[in-house]
């Protein structure tokens, strides 16, 4: 008979949550995909530390921990896994382990003891570090295994893994996914939180579909395929296989002049003008160095750029470079949101900041995109799509020749993705050249002409549009 580990019953938490329910049992890996991510986190608020509900109830480990009438004045015993680490850097392996954790009462600490012990907890894991080692320099893969055997160590019964593939490439998710394979066989749970289906699919032994605050649907193992998925995602499914859509990316429409150009030591690529180009970098040794040294090329004297057949040069505006949260670094939250989007049209309206008039016209043109929105005094309390259209807008206000996106699609829910995919035919349509940096490809072919895939620091593959149905990875959707 299944142990229950947790069950929420008809919780409603206005705005966040509406009807929510949901039931995990010990030893599954089981998988919740946020349609539209509206809740999820108030609800991992709710699991972990008991925020208040209006109507409902929250059992854990068989213990009523949360209703209407109150909550438990503790968190529960709930470990949620995310890309912020809740090691301590400073500290050894064993420490973090052993030492950093409730029940440790010891005054005086036996290092040999907790060396000793973390090699019995982390070889049955077949993970090889040092104890002695500080966490800080352990890689994200090896930081996330390490909070993992935490969680064992400490007694958790559920961890919640959210979105540890924008961060984590394919074979690191592989390698902590054989982690939590061994962990369920122990009689841990495991909430693996994603935003694709097919990665879900291929790694969890049920699916949760989560959409405006409550679940919508339980898929079984045999339920788990691409036509199910149709039904709760039609207005995504049918944008990606328009007609209209399909057309931009058709090889004839590429030019053949260099648009990007790039050797780094003895890696190198090229990009025609108007082509969008996926790197994918299956072992994460290359896209986070080149990223870096289109941002500061003086630091990487190796690094040779070329934007349609000129030098690269640092600040110039026919370049953007977006990365992977745009709207926490590329964004001031006090200033208005008509002066973020206009931020970089100095560069293209003479004396713009002193004209009204200008100002008022630009204004004008971008008020059926966002509204009364538009004349907010500040950032603050907006929510995440209208912080994108400002970063976006922004770009295609720019008229930029190049652009180049790491992981834009990793953390948007599905609706958030067609959104961004909308910007893209934008790019593609005002004939910018593209590149797009990626460890997860998050139905970023559907605005791709090419696919180099990045082994070993260098091009292991290329795929044309014409030949993506042969990927054997996880892509998402797939052009027709």
């Amino acid at each position: 008979m299944k142990r229950e580990v947790l069950r929420v019953e008809q919780v409603f938490a206005p705005p966040y949550l509406s009807g929510f329910n949901i039931a995990v049992y010990a030893g599954e890996l089981d998988a919740l995909i946020g349609i539209d991510y509206i809740g999820m986190d108030y609800l991992f608020s709710v699991l972990q530390y008991n925020s208040p509900v209006h109507y409902g109830r929250v059992f854990y480990n068989g213990i009523r921990v949360n209703d209407q009438n109150g909550m438990l004045c503790r968190s529960n015993k709930i470990s949620i896994v995310t890309k912020k680490s809740t090691l301590i850097d400073s500290l050894s392996v064993a420490e973090n382990l052993f030492v950093v954790r409730n029940g440790y009462r010891k005054f005086y600490v036996s290092y040999r003891l907790i060396e000793s012990q973390t090699r019995q907890v982390l070889d049955p894991l077949h993970f090889s570090v040092d104890p002695g080692a500080a966490a800080g320099k352990l890689s994200p893969c090896e930081k996330t295994i390490l909070e993992l055997a935490k969680a064992w160590v400490s007694g958790v019964q559920l961890v919640i893994l959210g979105n540890i593939s924008t961060f984590l490439t394919a074979e690191e998710v592989d390698r902590v996914v054989a982690v939590i394979r061994i962990l369920v066989s122990r009689g841990m749970a495991f909430l693996y939180v994603c935003n694709h289906h097919q990665e879900a699919f291929h790694y969890c032994d049920r699916c949760f579909l989560m959409k405006k605050g409550r679940i919508v649907k339980c898929l079984e193992k045999e339920q788990m395929n691409d036509a199910i998925m149709e039904r709760y995602s039609y207005a995504f499914t049918s944008w990606v296989h328009t007609e209209q859509h399909q057309k931009l990316y058709e090889s004839q429409s590429v030019q053949d002049k260099e648009g990007f150009f790039c050797r780094f030591g003895s890696f190198s690529f090229s990009i025609k003008q108007g082509e969008t180009v996926v790197l994918l970098d299956s072992d994460s040794r290359i896209i986070n160095s080149l990223f870096a040294a289109m941002q500061n090329p003086w630091s990487f004297p190796e690094a040779q750029l070329r934007v349609d057949g000129k030098p690269w040069k640092r600040g110039n505006r026919q370049y953007v470079l977006i990365p992977s949260h745009p709207t926490t670094t590329l964004l001031f939250q006090q200033l208005p949101v008509l002066d973020n989007i206009c931020f970089t049209l100095d560069g293209k309206i003479r004396n713009f900041w002193l004209n009204d008039r200008k100002r008022n016209a630009v204004a004008q043109d971008l008020y059926p995109v966002f509204g009364d929105v538009l004349y907010a005094p500040s950032l603050y309390e907006l929510d995440d799509g209208v912080l994108y259209d400002i970063v976006y807008q922004r770009v295609l206000l720019q008229h930029p020749s190049f652009v180049c996106v790491m992981q834009p699609l990793a953390s948007a829910d599905m609706m958030m993705r067609l959104h961004l995919l909308e910007y893209f035919d934008a790019f593609r349509r005002k004939g910018v050249t593209v590149c797009i940096l990626a460890f997860a490809l998050s139905d970023s072919l559907e605005v791709a002409n090419r696919l180099l895939v990045i082994k070993d620091g260098k091009i292991d593959r290329e795929y044309n549009r014409s030949d993506f149905s042969s990927y054997p990875g996880i892509s998402g959707s797939r052009p027709l």
